[in-house]
């Protein structure tokens, strides 16, 4: 691919030196055949079309050596993500809500995140729907049909390529919150019969002087008339200034980003799909016409014309045309009749696209499974569940069943033995589940349930909040959204930050008051006393992660095992840590 980069490029150097070429032998031509009269006129004229060939095959230089550009970055974001090399991704950092009742916790956002592994979405509206389905679960049906529509785009492996390869490389996304603001713009509109008489106006300027170069009006009678007409439009301009120049003003950057737009659109509605999501939302572009993809074409030209006043050599006859306030008022008409449609336009964009990236997921973990969701709960029931951010060679995956009969886990464990990520691959396989996407599970069956997590609680300086009070105040979240609904509640090292004591009795507060209200969930702790509530009347289990090393290291499987953390590895730790502990009993 490096290689047809380097050709193209080389191909276009050789096209414009050609015009280079071209352009100095059509001058001397020129010269020799209009003043020296040296030679005839038609070498001269011969060039001009020889010209734009050239130019024309310059340009699809240009194009080609850009999407082959878009295409090498995409291949190389996506063995990035592959190798896990989360540094050369976009973390989505913009989308972190640090009162989100799970996003922090998960490492949904931000290095080394599942947003890092799920997007290979090009634009930012399809971002920032991948982004909200993250964080927002869907309901049952919608996940079905997701399902249906990313097992037909897993095949489609062309169309990721084409959406890459859409636009100009400087131009890769467009920004859906300055359309947005642009569609919402309130102005006031130019009255019924202004854009008739700007009609009128122009076309005057330039009847005008045929009238005179055919004998029908005298100077005397042109310069009246043209004296008159200018004023009119001075008037006119004058009266709608205000109004016009907020209009240009609004374009802002929309030249720039709604090419790319148009050509995604086009590509989208040239496809033809299967599953009823999918046709729902290509029919929805397509579905007047001109298309999507047309309306935002004529919107585009209707830009470019309006900038041709710019130009110096045309500043004068646009003012005699009304140039400005005409397309002023075509624009905004387009505004008006087209705004709110663009903006469905670029939710399908965003959702067709985050469908394609999840796809795109699909295609590169193919041993991931779609989750089957029931209706009856609340369950958690999976077998081979496995961290989606750990590299599929080394992941270690256990089973884990919560429902009726065991309603939550007290997972006990040392430091680095794997407690913390077996409760996020549990919430990042929710997560997966309720947005539509395949999950790191051999097989996982449940029901929609809340998630939500104390997995990773900050304290702040300058809210005055210490990282006990976080904890607690996630905590009664958690409670409080149980009573609305079945809650899949995870909490690592919970009540850390108070006594062995206080600590039993306020954890088996909280898994009681989660108990009343349906919730299934598990916990960890280094506490072992309070493994003592799984065996107190209450559905819970106790589970642990052991140290499989000998004498003086710190070895772990990894592997979920029954029952309560017996094996000690305090002499490893002092070990770890180059105390020599028989001379310490000395």
């Amino acid at each position: 691919m490096r290689v047809a980069t380097h050709e193209n490029a080389a191909r276009y150097s050789r096209y414009t030196q050609f015009l280079i070429v071209l352009g100095s032998l059509a001058c001397v031509a020129f010269y020799q055949s209009v003043f020296a009269k040296r030679l005839p006129l038609w070498p001269a004229i011969l060039a001009i079309p020889a010209g734009a060939l050239l130019v024309q095959q310059r340009h699809g230089c240009h194009r080609r050596s850009v999407r082959l550009s878009n295409l090498i970055e995409y291949y190389h974001k996506g063995a990035a993500r592959l190798a896990q090399k989360w540094d050369l991704l976009d973390g989505g950092d913009r989308f972190i809500d640090q009162d989100h009742f799970y996003a922090r916790d998960l490492d949904l956002f931000g290095q080394g995140s599942l947003y890092q592994l799920l997007c290979s979405a090009r634009t930012h509206i399809a971002r920032e729907t991948l982004a909200h389905w993250m964080k927002s679960p869907a309901k049952l049906e919608e996940i079905h049909a997701r399902h249906e529509a990313i097992s037909e785009l897993r095949l489609r492996r062309e169309l990721p390529e084409l959406l890459a390869t859409a636009g100009p490389m400087q131009v890769s996304d467009f920004r859906p919150e300055s359309l947005k603001a642009w569609v919402a713009e309130s102005s006031p509109r130019f009255p019924m019969w202004a854009p008739l008489v700007a009609f009128l106006l122009a076309l005057a300027a330039i009847l005008l002087p045929i009238f005179y170069w055919s004998g029908s009006l005298s100077l005397e009678t042109l310069w009246v008339t043209l004296g008159a007409l200018l004023f009119t439009e001075v008037i006119f301009g004058a009266t709608f200034h205000g109004h016009v120049k907020a209009v240009l003003e609004s374009l802002g950057t929309l030249s720039i980003e709604l090419p790319t737009m148009r050509e995604l659109l086009q590509i989208i509605e040239q496809q033809q799909f299967s599953s009823s999501k999918l046709k729902t939302l290509a029919d929805h572009l397509g579905q007047e016409r001109p298309a999507a993809s047309g309306q935002i074409r004529r919107l585009l030209r209707l830009i470019r014309l309006v900038k041709q006043r710019e130009n110096e050599w045309f500043a004068y006859p646009s003012f005699c045309l009304l140039w400005g306030t005409q397309f002023a008022m075509a624009i905004e008409r387009w505004r008006r009749a087209h705004g709110a449609q663009m903006l469905a336009w670029i939710a399908a964009l965003g959702e067709l696209e985050a469908l394609i990236s999840l796809s795109t997921y699909f295609y590169e973990h193919p041993g991931d499974t779609f989750p089957e969701l029931v209706e009856k709960g609340p369950v958690f029931d999976a077998e081979g569940l496995g961290h989606p951010l750990l590299e599929e060679s080394i992941c270690i995956r256990n089973d884990l069943q919560l429902g009726d009969t065991v309603r939550f886990l007290i997972v006990s464990g040392s430091n680095m033995s794997g407690k913390s990520t077996f409760l996020r691959a549990i919430g990042l396989n929710a997560v997966l589940a309720y947005m539509g996407a395949p999950v790191r599970c051999t097989k996982l069956r449940l029901s929609s349930l809340t998630i939500g997590a104390a997995v990773r609680m900050q304290d702040s300086v300058v809210d005055g909040r210490s990282h006990f009070l976080a904890e607690m105040q996630r905590l009664r979240r958690m409670i409080e959204e149980a009573d609305h609904g079945p809650l899949l509640f995870l909490a690592d090292e919970i009540m850390g930050g108070t006594n062995s004591h206080d600590r039993r009795i306020a954890t088996e507060w909280v898994i009681r008051a989660l108990m009343l209200r349906g919730a299934i969930g598990a916990i960890t702790t280094h506490d072992l006393a309070l493994t003592e509530i799984a065996t107190n009347g209450l559905p819970g289990r106790n589970v642990c992660f052991e140290d499989s090393g000998e004498f003086g290291n710190l070895s772990f499987d990894y592997k979920l095992r029954e029952g309560v953390l017996r094996r000690s590895n305090a002499l490893n730790i002092a070990h770890l840590l180059g105390i020599d502990t028989a001379a310490q009993r000395h």
